[in-house]
């Protein structure tokens, strides 16, 4: 088998190509190029994409291409005899390349017996598990496991050179028998062992069964006659609920009839006693509330009024006591400020004046003597001459009493001694003045208030009196106007009441109403009937446990039914108790040869393996001895294909224990190794190896690279690689292709 050309519309690709040659391929190409997708693409075509995965993380999902094409691809192959070309792609609504297509290069003419699904082994000529655990190998999956489909290649191939015989095959056919007779639950034995047991518990239960279900049906009439009583109380309980809903609608029409007529009754003594609306009434009866306390409120200033008049007499007599009044305390104080200055000047004026009356008195009588000595003759006229100061002094001295007196006058009317006495006087004065005139205000004022008051009386007791007349025109004063209004207003309340009444006792009557089927009278029998003992509540509870026992009796009659019925009758089950026991006899029979019978393939298995693991050691050695440098020469193999490396010391060492270099080349070595026990010779498959020289070093990978090239005289290997030194060191080299893929090559 030869891969010639790979075209994918796959992942990052969209219609890339990819050319091969014949022997040894290495495709350089940088980390995240495509290396891993050709891979994944190369398998997608020779062995579909697997049905079973989920998730993002599927061939499906994971390289659907990133150009949102379909998925689909091609590839060119010649089989050993033919070119050919293979063909995937996608229908729209189908599965991803999930429609097949293989045909002779060059013509028309389809490859007979080649599905989509065998298209893969019958070119490579092993299963998908068989080729991606031998000739697919990648750095990351050097280590090969125990996979059933290698196993049973190798073991074939090696044993007997047949790959339809093989100790697998032979070992699940034996297991396969001896499960079938027992395994688990599910085999023969089991089973058989199962039926016996239940076949005799059968047997055994059909009695219980029968006397369980006699009872049960007992039971369950005792159950459902309570369910009939207790229902037929319920019923009685709903039926007096009615008879009693229809007694409340009687009952309630009669309240509702009374209520109707008591509410025309008082809505014609209303219009006949020409009663005006309720909210005139309350209109009136507020006016009336006002009028009342208008009249309280003049009361009361009537007795402030009073008692002001009251200390307003009080004020006026004790300013008319004071001398002053009713001069204003200013003119009062100037006429005393007068009268004070005349006072004065009066004093002065009667003031007495000792040297002029002595002067005066000297001379006359020096006038006197004077006159006897000088005017003897004219005697009387010096006594007249004398005469004159005596006369002017008595003039004097009248004058003085007269101001005295005028002085004395002035103060009389204060009753004082001195104008200085009269200040006093005239500060009190004016204190009381001005209480008087203060007083006068104050009642002033309590007037005006009363009068403002006794106009807002007048005004509503006009108003109250012509709204009243309107429909009562005998009313005489405010004082009949309040109960009138009482009255008018007590009936609009009684209708009121009345009219809501009459509204409730409507809605009552509707939803009674509402609630009977209908409202036909009762008949002697309804009336007769009365009410059952038992709370509706305790009914409804013994009902539903009355119910619940009745479904539990019938549940369990019918499971115990349904037994019986399985069970049959006993001679039924007593011969097929017979039947199960012999065909459990010969089944044991059968499990102990199959027993003995792998017990001896095991020891020939073994003794086969025994014979593989040395050959398969030794290929692998052969393979592996270069590859190190010559440190390890002998490869070890178990049975379970781990693999071990022994040096010169001959101390086998496991792969864990190698350096990591070393172990990739340990199972490189075996996997190669398996390649060519596994593989078959007349496909030549080739090998694809990814990145599985990246941890060699270069002495090692130059032994790998050696090794490949001869291998490819054999058969096509594509080498995978990220490194260049592969390409270098087969640069010069024959029967090598070297392919370079860029980064942005396919996208």
């Amino acid at each position: 088998m030869i891969l010639q050309s790979l075209t994918a519309t796959f992942g990052c690709f969209n219609n890339a190509t990819l050319d091969l040659q014949e022997g040894l391929n290495v495709i350089q190409a940088p980390n995240e190029s495509g290396k891993s997708t050709w891979l994944a693409f190369l398998r997608a075509m020779l062995y579909g994409l697997p049905g079973r995965e989920r998730g993002p993380l599927a061939d499906k999902n994971r390289y659907a291409p990133w150009s949102g094409a379909s998925m689909k691809g091609r590839i060119d192959v010649n089989d050993g005899q033919h070119d050919l070309v293979l063909v995937r792609d996608t229908v729209q609504g189908g599965a991803p390349m999930g429609r097949f297509y293989a045909a002779y290069a060059g013509t028309a003419n389809q490859v007979e017996g080649m599905t989509g699904q065998n298209a893969g082994e019958l070119l490579t000529g092993v299963p998908r598990s068989v080729f991606e655990r031998s000739a697919f190998i990648r750095q990351s999956n050097l280590a090969v496991d125990q996979d059933a489909e290698l196993e049973k290649r190798i073991v074939s191939l090696v044993s007997s050179g047949e790959e339809d015989t093989s100790y697998i095959e032979s070992e699940k056919l034996l297991r396969s028998a001896l499960n079938r007779r027992r395994h688990h639950k599910s085999g023969i034995l089991p089973q058989t062992e199962a039926a016996i047991e239940e076949t005799a518990d059968q047997l055994a239960r059909i009695r219980p069964l029968r006397r369980q279900i006699d009872e049960d049906r007992r039971a369950l009439e005792d159950a459902e006659s309570i369910c009939r009583s207790s229902a037929d109380k319920l019923a009685l309980h709903q039926r007096m609920d009615r008879i009693e809903a229809k007694r409340a609608l009687f009952s309630a029409r009669a309240e509702l009839q009374q209520a109707e007529q008591a509410a025309q009754a008082l809505r014609t003594e209303i219009e006949d006693a020409n009663i005006p609306p309720a909210e005139q009434l309350m209109r009136i009866k507020f006016n009336a509330a006002n009028l009342l306390t208008t009249q309280v409120s003049m009361n009361h200033i009537q007795s402030q009024a009073e008692e002001a008049k009251k200390q307003t007499a009080a004020a006026q007599t004790a300013a008319q006591d004071c001398c002053f009044y009713p001069a204003e305390p200013e003119a009062a104080a100037e006429k005393v400020r007068s009268e004070a200055e005349r006072h004065r000047a009066l004093m002065q004026h009667a003031a007495p004046s000792v040297p002029v009356i002595a002067l005066l008195t000297a001379l006359a009588a020096g006038l006197l003597g004077a006159g006897a000595y000088y005017f003897q003759q004219s005697y009387l006229l010096c006594l007249a001459a004398a005469a004159v100061p005596l006369l002017l002094g008595l003039v004097r001295r009248r004058s003085r009493r007269k101001a005295q007196a005028e002085a004395a006058a002035l103060l009389s009317p204060y009753g004082v001694e001195t104008p200085e006495a009269i200040e006093p006087l005239l500060i009190h004065y004016n204190k009381v003045y001005n209480a008087l005139i203060a007083q006068k205000e104050a009642e002033a004022q309590i007037n005006a208030s009363w009068q403002n008051f006794f106009q807002t009386y007048k005004k509503l007791s006009a108003e109250i009196l012509e709204e009243t007349s309107s429909f009562c025109p005998d009313i005489e004063n405010v004082h009949q106007v309040s109960p009138l209004l009482e009255s008018g207003l007590r009936k609009w309340k009684q209708l009121q009441t009345l009219t809501h009444q009459t509204a409730q006792l409507q809605e009552r009557c509707r939803t009674l109403r509402s609630q009977l089927p209908d409202d036909a009278p009762l008949t002697a029998e309804e009336e007769a009937l009365e009410r059952p003992a038992e709370a509706p509540a305790a009914l409804s509870a013994q009902l539903k446990e009355a119910e619940e026992r009745c479904a539990e009796l019938r549940s369990r009659m019918d499971h115990a039914r349904g037994a019986a019925e399985t069970v049959g009758d006993e001679i039924e089950l007593s011969a097929r108790l017979e039947s199960l026991e012999a065909q459990r006899d010969a089944a044991q029979e059968e499990y102990d040869a199959i027993s003995l019978a792998m017990e001896a393939l095991a020891e020939a298995d073994a003794t086969l393996q025994n014979r593989f693991s040395p050959a398969l050691g030794r290929r692998a050695g052969e393979i592996f001895e270069p590859l190190p440098g010559g440190r390890y020469h002998e490869v070890l193999v178990d049975a379970r294909l781990r693999a071990a490396a022994a040096g010169e010391d001959a101390v086998p060492r496991e792969a864990a224990l190698l350096s990591q270099g070393a172990a990739d080349q340990l199972y490189l070595a075996v996997r190669l190794a398996i390649c060519e026990q596994v593989l078959p010779a007349e496909k030549q498959v080739p090998l694809i190896l990814d990145d599985t020289l990246v941890t060699f070093d270069e002495a090692r990978m130059a032994a790998a690279l050696d090794w490949l090239q001869q291998e490819a005289r054999r058969r096509q290997i594509l080498l995978f690689t990220c490194q260049s030194r592969e390409a270098v060191y087969l640069q010069k080299a024959e029967n090598v292709h070297i392919i370079s893929l860029s980064e942005n090559r396919w996208r």
